[in-house]
């Protein structure tokens, strides 16, 4: 069974590519820190909202479609706004995720617009979305919530 990898994964969130292993390791700070404290949230947060597909549905019923098509398809994935991302996960859900993580919540609408694509993307590498995905999801989940804790505390010892 396939898993989500937190490096390739930030790598392909931040534009960059980064191998795998403690995120520690691979020398990230700033904006990269936040995106990778995000990432289990915004794994949460689509298993919470019924997987996969059914947030595809949420954004496709906001009228991004084309968007999420393009995710799910193994070609480069279009991408959203804040705005789109604010439409879809609402606004309290936004300020809470704001408050728990610490950082202004205009930052966090722009990391998740940069990582649900991402995150879609990677969990369906043939272009096409099976029951699959969902499972990929919760058995990456573990391990990527893992490497985030202890890049936190390789970061807190320096």
């Amino acid at each position: 069974m396939n898993k989500l990898i937190l490096g390739p994964l930030l790598g392909a969130i931040l534009g960059r590519r980064m191998g795998g292993g403690a995120l520690g390791r691979a020398g990230l700070g700033g904006r990269g820190a936040i995106v990778a404290m995000l990432l289990p949230y915004a794994m949460q947060w689509i298993q919470r909202n019924g997987g996969v597909g059914a947030v595809l549905k949420r954004f496709q019923e906001k009228g991004y479609s084309r968007q999420t098509a393009s995710w799910v398809a193994t070609g480069d994935n279009e991408v959203i706004d804040e705005r789109a991302v604010e439409e879809v996960i609402g606004q309290n859900e936004l300020t809470r995720l704001s408050q728990q993580l610490g950082v202004p919540e205009q930052e966090v609408k722009q990391d998740l617009a940069a990582a649900l694509p991402e995150i879609v993307n990677q969990l369906t590498p043939q272009g096409l979305l099976g029951d699959d995905a969902d499972r990929m999801l919760g058995d990456s989940l573990p391990a990527i919530e893992q490497e985030v804790q202890q890049a936190r505390l390789e970061q807190q010892q320096h």
